[in-house]
């Protein structure tokens, strides 16, 4: 069974939340999930007899199902759809139908009706404790693979931005070794939308076997990840799902360590950015103002 609900999801995102769960279900409380998830305005209006008859299952599975998504039952799930109810009414994009100028606008409107929502999933409580143990951090290792690479490599770059200094090995092996080598007091971030990814899951163990805290940054509340962290980040599941273009990472993801970041400054004191870092990145990027060296520090009459 999964965790139980901390709190309602917040307004429009109770299918987001119940996409976080469902892969933790047995599969015929899955079906129930996926009902809901796909058909949610028709759910709604439906008795527990009239889902169980939709989906193949018993009237007791479809309550199993809602207490294992963390829901008191099936008439506490009713409520939420009916309250989110008016979140659903504009349409979404469904293809690329057209030209790019008639489709672009609709594809981004519901990029961002996702995002909003992506948050649903998340317990404040362990963010807040995530927050607590990577502010008193000795070392902080972010691990990121796939399709987290990136995001592991943009959070290293806001960390060091902000005076929080990090490391994030892009080499797997490297990964695993710098996991071995840390110890109590270390805390090591482990980064997979899935929670299921080998390879990160390798230096999730191998950090949690050093001694060091290991946070988990996923998609869903269940999953291997989960099970190696001793706590658990978790939003942006249904983001993966969008149809109307590839994603190349997660943007909630992104969001996410934009937010750890600013309120480890804030429990620190230290302002979001420190000015002095800034200026440092700002000449290594920039050109002189007379043009005369370009962004890679070389003189321009020496490039050949």
């Amino acid at each position: 069974m999964t965790d139980s609900l901390h709190a309602d999801p917040p307004f429009g995102g109770t299918l987001s939340y119940i996409d976080s769960v469902i892969p933790a279900l047995v599969p015929s409380e899955q079906r129930v999930a996926r009902e809901v998830v796909e058909h949610p305005e028709d759910v709604a209006m439906m008795s527990a007899a009239d889902l169980a008859s939709r989906t193949g299952t018993s009237a007791a599975t479809v309550i199993r199902a809602c207490q294992s998504l963390g829901f008191k039952g099936f008439q506490h799930l009713r409520l939420l759809l009916l309250r989110d109810l008016p979140s659903r009414l504009e349409p979404v994009a469904s293809g690329h139908e057209g030209t790019p100028r008639e489709w672009l606008p609709s594809m981004f409107r519901s990029a961002g009706d996702e995002l909003a929502n992506a948050l649903a999933p998340l317990d404040f409580d362990e963010f807040d404790r995530a927050v607590a143990a990577m502010a008193g951090a000795k070392r902080l290792l972010i691990i990121g693979n796939g399709a987290s690479a990136p995001i592991a490599q943009l959070a290293t770059l806001g960390f060091l931005n902000s005076s929080r200094p990090s490391e994030a090995p892009a080499d797997a092996v490297v990964q695993q070794l710098t996991a071995r080598s840390l110890g109590a007091g270390d805390v090591c971030i482990c980064i997979s939308g899935s929670g299921s990814n080998p390879v990160t899951l390798s230096s999730a163990e191998a950090a949690g076997a050093a001694g060091a805290t290991v946070i988990g940054v996923t998609g869903y509340q269940r999953s291997r990840l989960h099970e190696l962290s001793d706590m658990t980040l978790v939003c942006g599941a249904s983001i993966a799902k969008w149809s109307t273009g590839l994603i190349t990472g997660n943007v909630a993801h992104v969001l996410l360590f934009a937010a750890l970041e600013l309120a480890i400054s804030a429990a620190a004191g230290r302002p979001p950015t420190d000015p002095a870092v800034m200026e440092g990145v700002m000449s290594l990027v920039g050109r002189d103002e007379d043009g005369s060296r370009d962004s890679t520090g070389r003189d321009d009459e020496t490039v050949d």
